[in-house]
């Protein structure tokens, strides 16, 4: 977030926007001067991201801080934890085509598919 606020600032007088890369930081990104993000989340939960988008630009910061709270573990399964499988998953979940994973990524494990359904569960998405 330090990076990001920084290069916000080295860049204010020039015709350039900072996106955050992850919706694990999207909110405090946007505290800092980011006007956006590329966040594999937006995948399956979209909406949600645009809400968090919403609610930041509009100042209404204690709703933003709780939806940024529950969108940390999802985007951390999908991303860091188990990846583009993880995915792929969600998004058949949530209604969308994931498909299969190509080699030499493989299909998540009946473990991981859990841990997975805990992350989106337990954080109110399933």
């Amino acid at each position: 977030i330090t990076r990001i606020g920084l290069i916000v600032h080295k860049t204010e007088a020039q015709d350039f926007q900072v996106l955050a890369g992850s919706a694990g930081f999207l909110m405090a990104a946007y505290c800092v001067g980011a006007v956006g993000g590329v966040c594999a989340l937006a995948n399956v939960l979209g909406q949600e991201l645009c809400e968090l988008e919403r609610l930041c630009k509009s100042g209404h910061w204690e709703e933003a801080r709780v939806l940024q709270q529950r969108l940390i573990e999802p985007n951390a399964s999908v991303t860091r934890k188990l990846g583009v499988p993880a995915l792929k998953q969600a998004m058949e979940w949530f209604g969308y085509h994931g498909g299969a994973c190509r080699s030499p990524l493989q299909p998540l494990t009946e473990a991981e598919t859990q841990q997975l359904r805990r992350d989106f569960s337990t954080n109110g998405w399933l």
